[in-house]
């Protein structure tokens, strides 16, 4: 059966927090392996996977959804560690907006280890544009006082998560997200955490600890990996932070003990919320330049012609020939290219900083 693999992280996600070494094609083909139909953006605190997640998605078939593992704290202009994850996912392209915006303002004015973010940015986003979770253990699901708020704001966009590891801690998370599920008339939704695609047999797992937290890992690259960064592994198993099956998924649960069969099934439909999700159209392969004139190439054609005029006295006339083909091969090139605007943008630039700040004009760095 197909679920949502939503909260997912890829190397990429080494720019806020280093401990992958997943590429987002791994997960690609994972996501046609297993017959899914989505690809996530859900770092910690970035969306510098985003371009490369759109190319690989329609590379694939797969919708790529934004989303991000964001770091919360009450306020960010404060000097406060004590930050807890949460998941946004964006359901549209106003979504993706707001998510964008709001990690902008958190590297801006809520950086302190990490980019964070506060309730004024949770409370400035549209709810019903993104989808909200409580994330991992290492998040918000003992807050009661943050989940009510959350829950009145998101309403049915906002969900308690659950994850399937046998461990006591998430145990616990567990059993107190079930009891705030049931008090809050809360809807609970299964997450993986997935840190690479494949577990292995026990044998061949090593367990590493990152920051206080233990995991279990594959002994391939994220172990050098890690190792090279000097994180400490430990003997007892821990997380597996794997992509499985449906079935794996359900076995993990009823191994671990605390949801029964009905609450195991709801939680892992409930990632099908993301299916209406709608395709992207803010990252795309446009050209990102403002247009600062109706016919940009002949403007620029005309601004050559009058500097080629300026300067050919300086250049022997035998070589002038020589010249203008260079020139008309450049000139077809950034015709072809859509590029115009840039240089006119480069060009007004440079003359602003001449005649207006006295700016000099250095030589360029090539040789």
């Amino acid at each position: 059966m197909r679920y949502n693999n939503y909260h997912k992280h890829d190397y990429y996600s080494n720019v806020i927090q280093l401990d992958v070494t997943t590429s987002l094609e791994d997960y690609c083909k994972r996501a046609i392996e297993l017959g899914h139909n989505t690809l996530f953006t859900t770092n910690h605190g970035t969306q510098a996977n985003i371009f490369e997640a759109t190319t690989l998605g329609h590379k694939y078939g797969l919708k790529v959804i934004l989303g991000v593992e964001s770091y919360y704290v009450e306020n960010r202009f404060e000097k406060d560690k004590s930050n807890r994850h949460i998941i946004l996912v964006a359901l549209n392209d106003n979504g993706a907006k707001d998510i964008n915006r709001i990690i902008s303002e958190a590297h801006e004015n809520g950086f302190y280890y990490k980019p964070r973010i506060d309730w004024e940015l949770i409370d400035s986003v549209n709810p019903k544009n993104i989808i909200v979770t409580t994330a991992c253990i290492a998040g918000l699901w003992n807050d009661e006082n943050l989940i009510v708020r959350l829950k009145n704001k998101f309403q049915e966009n906002f969900y308690l998560e659950v994850q399937n590891h046998n461990v006591e801690a998430q145990k616990k998370a567990n059993k107190q997200i079930l009891k705030f599920a049931t008090k809050y008339n809360i809807q609970i939704i299964h997450a993986n955490d997935s840190h690479y695609i494949y577990s292995t047999n026990k044998e061949n797992v090593q367990n590493v600890t990152i920051k206080g937290q233990k995991y279990k890992v594959l002994p391939a690259d994220r172990d050098l990996f890690l190792k090279a960064k000097g994180i400490v592994y430990e003997e007892e198993n821990e997380f597996i932070l794997d992509y499985p099956d449906y079935d794996t998924i359900v076995a993990r649960y009823k191994e671990q003990g605390v949801l029964n069969d009905s609450q195991i099934k709801q939680a892992i439909e409930n990632t099908l919320v993301f299916d209406k999700a709608e395709d992207l159209t803010i990252i795309n392969d446009d050209i990102k330049l403002p247009s600062v004139s109706n016919n940009p190439i002949e403007d620029l054609r005309a601004l050559i012609r009058q500097k080629w005029r300026e300067t050919r006295e300086t250049i022997p006339k035998e070589q002038w020939d020589k010249y203008q083909n260079e020139i008309a091969y450049e000139l077809n090139i950034v015709e072809q290219t859509n590029m115009a605007n840039y240089f006119l943008i480069d060009y007004n630039i440079v003359k602003i900083a001449q005649e207006k700040y006295g700016g000099i004009l250095t030589k360029t760095g090539r040789r």
